[in-house]
């Protein structure tokens, strides 16, 4: 096995794919702290754990790449088998969508205003352009 994943490069995939087995886990909004997780992955795991800083960074889309030890010992503790912790070729339009999706859930709400202020613009302008094009 070697360090890290090349194809796993969404941080916030990840998170998102680690928080829904959470929650199958422990059931809808009762995912215990990142202390007690990596407690619990240690009884779980035989004394084999992940740091609770880096569950934290796992959990908030920080953690682009994990190496292959943390993949295991999260999907061991996850009952699931590492390739489900790796993001699919095949897949990458859906994780995109889900990558912004996730993105977007953690904005404020005048970082959304901007973003659709700028979306706006970019779509007046090009709207614009279209008529100017035809003639």
């Amino acid at each position: 096995m070697n360090g890290t994943s090349a194809g796993d490069t969404s941080g916030v995939w990840l998170a998102s794919t680690v928080l829904r087995l959470l929650e199958q886990r422990y059931g809808r909004g009762r995912v215990p702290s990142v202390r007690v997780l990596a407690r619990h992955m240690k009884d779980a795991n035989d004394g084999d754990s992940i740091s609770h800083g880096h569950m934290h960074n796992i959990l908030s889309g920080d953690a682009v790449n994990i190496t292959d030890r943390t993949r295991a010992v999260l999907a061991r503790f996850l009952g699931v088998p590492p390739s489900a912790l790796m993001p699919a070729a095949e897949t990458a339009a859906e994780t995109d969508v889900e990558t912004l999706a996730m993105r977007f859930s953690s904005l404020r709400p005048e970082e959304l205003a901007a973003i659709e202020m700028a979306i706006h613009m970019v779509k007046n302008r090009d709207g614009q352009r279209d008529h100017t094009d035809r003639g």
